[in-house]
């Protein structure tokens, strides 16, 4: 394998990392309040925000994620992070599963794109779930709340450009693993 090569993989991998870190700093998802010009809640990777004030804070507090979910995910990214760059100085070495060989630089970027997919699925369900809780809020789309006179209003939800981003870097990273031994010019392992 040329260095050439195995630096294309590298940049690469940064390239990945780098959408990785995008799609982390954007919101995955936003609803906006029509009866509160500017307000919105929104979800990031780490939990909930809002600009709502206050009073209509509360209506919403109970939709927060446990105090643990934010450190957790902070720690995720670092973990998902320090893989990727872990990948581009580990040594080549072949690991196997059965029948399945993976070079361990292989490994490692693919299993970061892999967590990453993953953990957009288990978003988008929990909050597909979680909206749907408070007050029938679709996740995508809009609708519209009647609590009384003053709470009537509208929701207009969807998912933000964040979240794509995140299906873009996690694919592309598990797709970049899978083609490695082509980019490096190595025999499969």
């Amino acid at each position: 394998m040329s260095s050439s090569k195995l630096w294309t993989f590298r940049v690469l991998t940064l390239v990945g990392a780098g959408l990785l870190l995008v799609s982390w700093f954007m919101p995955w998802w936003k609803a906006d309040i029509d009866a509160l010009a500017g307000a919105a809640v929104m979800i990031r990777p780490w939990g909930l925000e809002h600009n709502l004030g206050p009073d209509m804070a509360k209506m919403i507090d109970k939709a927060a994620m446990p105090a643990f979910f934010a450190p957790f995910m902070w720690a995720f990214l670092v973990a998902c992070v320090l893989l990727l760059l872990l990948s581009m100085i580990v040594k080549d070495k072949a690991v196997g599963f059965g029948k399945l060989k993976f070079s361990l630089p292989q490994l490692l970027v693919g299993l970061v794109g892999l967590a990453y997919v993953v953990a957009l699925i288990i978003a988008v369900v929990y909050a597909s779930m979680r909206t749907s809780q408070f007050w029938g809020v679709k996740l995508i789309g809009y609708t519209y709340i009647d609590l009384g006179e003053p709470a009537v209003t509208g929701v207009n939800a969807a998912l933000e450009p964040g979240y794509l981003i995140g299906w873009i870097a996690g694919l592309f990273l598990i797709v970049i693993a899978l083609l490695r031994n082509k980019i490096v010019g190595s025999k499969k392992t």
